[in-house]
C-alpha cells in the first residue's frame, strides 16, 4: 500500500468550526445593522420629502390665486384657520344702463365659475372698488349700450354682458370704468379625512362642497395677515378691508413614520402674498 492511502484524510476541529460560526454571526449582524440603518435613513429621506412635496403644493395652488384678489376689499371673511376671497374670473368695463363689454377670457374657466358678484372701479384718485353681491348669472347685454351710446367695442372673442342687478356707478365714475366679475373661493384648515388625526387644507368654491386638497398639516399651520400701510404679518385679523396681503404658515408632515421616529417628518414654509394693486 501507498504512503497516500495510509494517511488520515482531516476535516475542521470543533474549535476552527466555532471561530468560523462566531465570525460569521458577527459579520451578519453588522450587516443587518448597517441595512436597518440605510432603511430608516431612506424612510426619513422619503417622509422628508413628501412633507415637502405637501408644503410646495399648498404654497403654489393658494398663490396662484390669492395673487389675484383686489388689495381693496377682495377678503371677505378671514381667520386663523381660513380665508375667503373674491376672485375675478372675468374683467370687463362698464357702458352703460347694466351692460359691461366683456373681455376675452379663457372659456373653460368662465364655464366653470359660479357667481358671486361684481365690482367696478371708482376712476377718481381714490381708485376703490364696490362691490355688489348677486347669484344671478350674465345674461346677454344690449351692444348698442356699448358700441353707440357709450362708443365702447368689443374686441375679437369678447362679449357684452347685462348683470343684476342694475350697475350702481361710484361718484365720478362712468363709461369706460373697470370692471370684474368674482366668484368666493374659500381655504381653511381643518380634520383632515384623508389622514386620520391629522388637518387638512380644503379649498371650496361658493356654497359648494369643500375639497381636500393637501394633508396632513400639523395644528400650527394657520394664516397670518398684513394690515395696510405694514410690512410685518400679524396673527390677529384687521378689519376685512385693511387686509392687503397674507403669510401661510404651512406646517406639514409626512403621511408616514419612520418605525424609529416617534414623530412623523416635518417641513415648514412661510410665504407672504400680496394681493393685488397694494398701494398702501
Amino acid at each position: 500500500m501507498s504512503d497516500s492511502s495510509s494517511r488520515v484524510r482531516r476535516g475542521f476541529s470543533l474549535i476552527e468550526l466555532i471561530i468560523t460560526i462566531v465570525l460569521v454571526a458577527i459579520i451578519g449582524a453588522a450587516a443587518g445593522r448597517m441595512l436597518m440603518s440605510q432603511t430608516r435613513f431612506y424612510a426619513r429621506l422619503a417622509g422628508q420629502r413628501d412633507a415637502r412635496s405637501v408644503t410646495r403644493n399648498a404654497r403654489n395652488i393658494i398663490q396662484t390665486e390669492l395673487a389675484m384678489v383686489e388689495a381693496g376689499g377682495g377678503v371677505a371673511a378671514a381667520s386663523n384657520s381660513s380665508i375667503t376671497v373674491r376672485m375675478p374670473y372675468a374683467w370687463g368695463v362698464f357702458c352703460s344702463g347694466n351692460t359691461i363689454m366683456r373681455l376675452p377670457v379663457d372659456s373653460a374657466m368662465y364655464a366653470m365659475a359660479t357667481i358671486a358678484g361684481y365690482a367696478i372701479k371708482d376712476t377718481t384718485a381714490t381708485g376703490a372698488f364696490t362691490y355688489t353681491a348677486t347669484t344671478s348669472a350674465p345674461t346677454a347685454g344690449t351692444a348698442t349700450n356699448c358700441t353707440t351710446t357709450a362708443g365702447i367695442t368689443a374686441p375679437v372673442n369678447g362679449d357684452y354682458l347685462a348683470l343684476s342687478p342694475a350697475v350702481t356707478l361710484p361718484a365720478l365714475s362712468g363709461a369706460g370704468a373697470p370692471m370684474y366679475l368674482y366668484q368666493t373661493i374659500t381655504y381653511s384648515f381643518a380634520a383632515s379625512g384623508l389622514v386620520s388625526g391629522k388637518r387638512g387644507l380644503f379649498r371650496q368654491v361658493g356654497a359648494g362642497t369643500a375639497e381636500e386638497i393637501l394633508a396632513p398639516f400639523d395644528t400650527t399651520a394657520k394664516f397670518r395677515f398684513y394690515e395696510l400701510a405694514s410690512t410685518t404679518a400679524q396673527t390677529t385679523v384687521p378689519a376685512l378691508a385693511n387686509i392687503r396681503g397674507v403669510e401661510l404658515v404651512l406646517d406639514a408632515q409626512s403621511p408616514k413614520r419612520a418605525s424609529n421616529r416617534d414623530t412623523p417628518e416635518a417641513s415648514s414654509i412661510r410665504t407672504a402674498i400680496f394681493f393685488r394693486n397694494r398701494v398702501d
